[in-house]
């Protein structure tokens, strides 16, 4: 008996000991795969990440199986308990839904690619902006621009529309708008601007932005007191935009400065009423 009872155990410990090396063998061949792809480093590890998460899970679930059914006994017992268990099956099933329905989500994401790890992306319905740190199984971490992580179930993020600034090309553009006064030289001041965006970051103009206007600046409207113009700043990425944004606000306040075009703000002009004064022509 005890001798039946070492060998099960030893059958079990060589079980893992060989799913053990083999999840290390696995994960080897993987981070090898990720080294060697390091052009289109973001895909290959966004998918192989995933990858490297079922590999382990579906291991654990193979080797408890066979670590169970070394145990003598276990394959009649099995068969009784599987036999009535068709009610519990429905119910965990059920309780199981929401995890299933984030897994296969999950597992969506990770192979269809609408956004990757290391993209920045907006989710429009809940207002959310930030770049994707990690996609598990569950769900997806999204770093936000103040460093904090907003974990959302996959499930969620199947059902919203992301705007992903990465997904085909990586340049970002946004527009930035100055009022000047009706009085400036409009022609003068836009002048200014395409001078000021044309030493930025240029877009590349031999991918699929070839066609872009650059430097692009228009007269967008007529305001109650000024006149507003608009120009488009180009980044590399949206971290960099965000840059070329806030240098070009300097500047452009220098350069109006120097030039002579004036900036409008409002005024507040304060009336100060002479209440001894009030008074006395009210006696008379």
């Amino acid at each position: 008996m005890d001798n039946k009872f070492l060998l099960v155990a030893l059958k079990i410990i060589i079980t893992i000991l060989i799913a053990m090396i083999l999840n290390i063998i696995l994960n080897y061949i993987i981070n090898q795969m990720l080294k060697n792809n390091k052009k289109n480093f973001k895909a290959t590890m966004t998918s192989l990440k995933i990858i490297k998460r079922i590999k382990t899970a579906l291991i654990a679930i193979f080797t408890f199986i066979i670590c169970i059914f070394q145990i003598p006994g276990i394959t009649s017992i099995s068969i009784s308990v599987l036999s009535g268990a068709g009610i519990v099956s429905l119910i965990l099933g059920y309780a199981a839904q929401k995890t299933l329905s984030n897994f296969f989500c999950g597992m969506g994401i990770a192979f269809s690619d609408p956004f990757e790890i290391g993209d920045y992306i907006k989710c429009v319905e809940i207002d959310l902006n930030g770049y994707v740190e990690d996609i598990t199984l569950r769900h997806t971490v999204i770093r936000t621009i103040d460093n904090k992580r907003v974990i959302i179930p996959n499930g969620r993020m199947d059902e919203i529309t992301i705007e992903n600034y990465n997904h085909t090309d990586n340049e970002v553009c946004r527009f930035v708008e100055y009022p000047i006064a009706y009085t400036a030289d409009v022609d003068k001041a836009m002048n200014i601007l395409k001078e000021e965006i044309d030493k930025l970051y240029n877009p590349n103009t031999n991918g699929i932005n070839k066609h872009v206007e650059f430097p692009k600046v228009r007269v967008v409207k007529w305001d109650s007191s000024s006149i507003i113009i608009r120009g488009w700043v180009w980044g590399a990425d949206n971290s960099m935009t965000h840059e070329e944004i806030f240098n070009l606000n300097y500047i452009i306040k220098k350069r109006f400065d120097k030039e002579g075009i004036e900036i409008p703000y409002n005024y507040l002009n304060v009336i100060q009423k002479d209440e001894k004064n009030a008074r006395t022509k009210t006696k008379k």
